[in-house]
């Protein structure tokens, strides 16, 4: 662990005791409030399902969330999935992880995630991203919600809302809110800077949004490595990081009930990387990577809060979303340096892709009462169509200059594609017994249809690719009964869905040229495949809950299994297996009898299960406490252990909150059990799955981490925050970050050897602090 930060974050430390310290003038000085700002989720979730959690904008203040793996920090059972140079790709909830974790901001899900040979690291696209600041609420709900997040919630789903303008203004008449927000974090050595600036005047609200972040890599435990370059060094490689975000929110409001809005975001990030780790031999000298993610949205909105016959309210939206990533690796090679053969030489390595969504939606609420029946209704309908679309391009260097020997457009990875997908759902909550009991049911249907454009850029020599549709009905019924005001019980039953990705339904197709041994004629016989025949992932979740609630104390209890089929892998398949093939490579030739290929199906199947606790006491006025707790275990159709599940995790939380609402201070303790290995060896992977060991080389350790921080309202509109993470210096590992790690020598896949696998571990003791000032 690096000095400086231990120094300033103990320095810290004693400055959050002191601080907190209530001189008398302060505890009478009633007219100390905390922010003027009061932007927080909806208490009640979107959602219906038992094990959903609203992490208010208030939450993620008091937390310092910087990110998306701040935010979900002490919610068990869910994590990042690492995706090393290229960031994060989505959550991990309940096991399942990337695209079959839904995940959606203001109703628009998030782009599909694309990958190339994925051993050499070139490019990984993400599932795209957003500014942490800029939002008021995320919904993270554990198991299948497809009536509320649609395709992809298979484990869960993650629903981001963004702020708006009226979450800083007056509920009437004109008014100004301008707030600058500064802090640093350690562990990245970030700095970052929010602006807000609010108006409403007559009839016109409107809201400015920025933050600026610069940093670089995130820590590991270690402030050094012996090894400076190749599979041992310990410490991650150098990152600088530059982002810039803007949102920006404008409402016309037409009377007292209708409200017309237009919404733009723009985001920019850049990461350069110094890929240290992965230098060794002759062929890789140095190794850099520039990598951009670019996001924009433009949109419109009307809203109608009419109380009338069919609906109560009504909202519109018409968006269309842009998402590009762009990896771009460059290499100086002592080695291949053709045709030029130019000793050393540069080479480059340019992927990019680019998904634009285009999506319009109804969605409207309708609540009534008969006699002792109530019920809450909610139905609506989208359209969206997204276009995906792939370059690849790889060029030679004479020597060091730019100077190109050749450049070579690679085939797509994918052909540009145009996915368009209707859907429609309705769910009903009635209350029945004076509200003591109440019933869930609803259900959706989604059409979605492919159109993949053959170019000289995608190549189809198999003939296997061609326009496909399918439909998935879902559904989830659901009922929570209170036996005593203090007491209730709860179940649920829900079905799941994912559509394929395009890179799932149209991988890179790819023929070759063979003998038939009976007759000696060549033919053109299959590599791989895409799969016309795919149908929709599925899920049948299942849960039971107690719950007790009283004016002190929440404790819920939980008990869950979830069983999914139809999961899309790449397996092996034999064409004609009546019929032996030759095939030659050099002056060797074998002969097999049928031609092996491979092609994406519906092969895997995977039961999970598990038990989660959360709890909340309030000890007294100022003392309240938190509890929650998850176990999983998985298992997959062949009796192999899930790897993806999380060791089973707790959090236990002391909070003190002044008399005076001025000052609060809070303490989470983390326990996280180590991964066995029995829950990560596999006999079999699916094909082609380059991340995937049988028995894996690193397992996560058991770690126990305090965090300790809080917040003072220096003045009025003056607030400080501040936290140490990490307390006692804990070395350890999550096991998101070393599943995929390999023990070896070969940097070109960027192998461990040694202590290398220090620069996996996390960071040890840091610290981030911000301040902030409005008015």
């Amino acid at each position: 662990m690096r000095t400086s930060s231990t120094v300033l974050s103990l320095a810290v430390a004693a400055t959050l005791l002191s601080a907190f310290r209530p001189s008398v003038a302060a505890e009478q000085d009633k007219a100390q409030q905390l922010n003027k700002i009061n932007v927080t989720a909806e208490d009640e979730a979107r959602s219906t399902v038992g094990n959903a959690k609203v992490v208010g904008v208030k939450e993620l203040e008091d937390e310092q969330a910087q990110n998306f793996e701040d935010a979900i920090r002490y919610i068990p059972g869910v994590s990042i999935v690492d995706l090393g140079r290229f960031g994060d790709n989505g959550f991990n909830i309940r096991g399942l992880e990337g695209d079959r974790v839904a995940l959606t901001v203001d109703g628009l899900s998030f782009a599909e995630s694309l990958e190339t040979t994925p051993a050499y690291e070139f490019f990984r696209s993400g599932r795209g991203d957003i500014d942490i600041d800029s939002l008021k609420g995320i919904e993270v709900v554990k198991g299948a919600d497809s009536i509320t997040a649609g395709s992809g919630a298979l484990g869960g789903a993650v629903m981001f809302t963004t702020k708006d303008p009226y979450d800083y203004l007056s509920p009437a008449g004109n008014d100004s809110y301008f707030r600058i927000k500064t802090g640093y974090t350690s562990s990245t050595d970030e700095l970052m800077t929010t602006a807000t600036l609010a108006n409403r005047t007559g009839p016109v609200e409107s809201m400015l949004l920025y933050t600026r972040r610069r940093g670089h890599e995130a820590e590991s435990w270690y402030d050094s490595s012996p090894i400076v370059a190749g599979s041992g060094r310990r410490t991650p490689d150098p990152i600088d990081h530059d982002s810039d975000s803007v949102l920006a929110k404008v409402d016309f409001l037409i009377g007292e009930n209708q409200r017309f809005g237009l919404v733009g975001e723009y985001s920019r990030a850049t990461n350069e990387v110094n890929n240290l780790s992965r230098v060794g031999g002759p062929g890789y000298l140095t190794r850099r990577a520039d990598d951009d993610k670019d996001r924009d949205r433009y949109g419109i909105r009307y809203s109608w809060d009419a109380a009338g016959t069919f609906f109560d309210s009504l909202e519109w939206t018409a968006d269309r979303v842009e998402t590009k990533s762009r990896g771009l690796t460059t290499i100086l090679a002592g080695t291949g340096c053709v045709p030029a053969n130019v000793v050393p030489c540069l080479r480059s390595e340019n992927r990019a892709t680019d998904q634009v969504l285009d999506r319009s939606a109804l969605d409207l609420t309708k609540a009534w009462r008969t006699g002792s029946v109530g019920h809450d209704l909610i139905y609506g309908l989208a359209w969206q169509k997204r276009e995906v679309d792939f370059v690849a391009v790889d060029s030679r260097y004479i020597g060091t200059t730019r100077d190109t020997s050749s450049v070579t457009v690679d085939p797509d990875q994918v052909p540009n594609t145009d996915v368009t997908a209707y859907s429609a759902y309705l769910r009903d909550s009635v209350y029945l017994l004076n509200d003591r009991l109440t019933l869930h049911a609803g259900a959706r249907y989604d059409r979605t249809e492919y159109s993949p454009n053959l170019d000289t850029q995608f190549v189809d020599s198999t003939g296997s690719v061609r326009d496909v549709e399918f439909s998935a009905p879902t559904w989830q019924a659901g009922v929570d009964f209170k036996f005593t005001p203090e007491h209730s019980v709860w179940a649920q039953v829900g079905r799941g869905f994912r559509a394929p990705t395009v890179g799932e339904l149209y991988a890179p197709t790819q023929s070759s040229t063979v003998t038939e041994v009976a007759t000696g004629r060549q033919v053109s016989l299959w590599d791989s495949a895409s799969n016309p025949n795919l149908e929709s992932e599925e899920s049948l979740n299942t849960e039971l809950g107690y719950r007790w609630q009283t004016d002190s104390v929440q404790i819920g209890l939980s008990v869950y299994r979830d069983k999914y089929t139809n999961f899309i892998e790449s397996a092996e398949f034999i064409l004609n297996p009546g019929t032996q093939y030759r095939s030659c490579s050099g002056s060797t030739c074998t002969v097999t009898q049928g031609k092996e290929y491979t092609m994406a199906a519906n092969v895997g199947e995977v039961t999970v299960k598990g038990v989660e606790v959360e709890g909340r006491w309030q000890i007294a006025q100022q003392w309240s406490a938190r509890l929650a707790w998850a176990y999983s275990e998985g298992e997959q159709g062949n009796g192999d252990p899930l790897p993806s599940i999380m060791p089973a995790s707790g959090v236990l939380g002391i909070r003190y909150q002044s008399p005076t609402q001025r000052w609060s201070l809070t303490g989470n303790v983390t326990h996280t059990e180590a991964k066995k290995l029995e829950d990560a060896t596999l006999t079999q992977t699916a094909a082609n799955d380059f991340f995937t060991s049988l028995v894996p080389d690193y397992l996560s350790n058991e770690y126990t981490v305090l965090d300790l921080f809080g917040d003072i309202s220096i003045t009025k509109d003056l607030r400080l925050n501040a936290g140490v993470y990490n307390v006692f210096d804990k070395k350890y590992y999550q096991w998101p970050r070393v599943r995929y790690v390999n023990e070896g020598t070969t940097t070109l896949y960027g192998y461990v050897t040694g202590d290398g696998i220090g620069r996996y571990s996390e960071p040890g003791r840091n610290f981030r602090v911000s301040l902030s000032w409005q008015f």
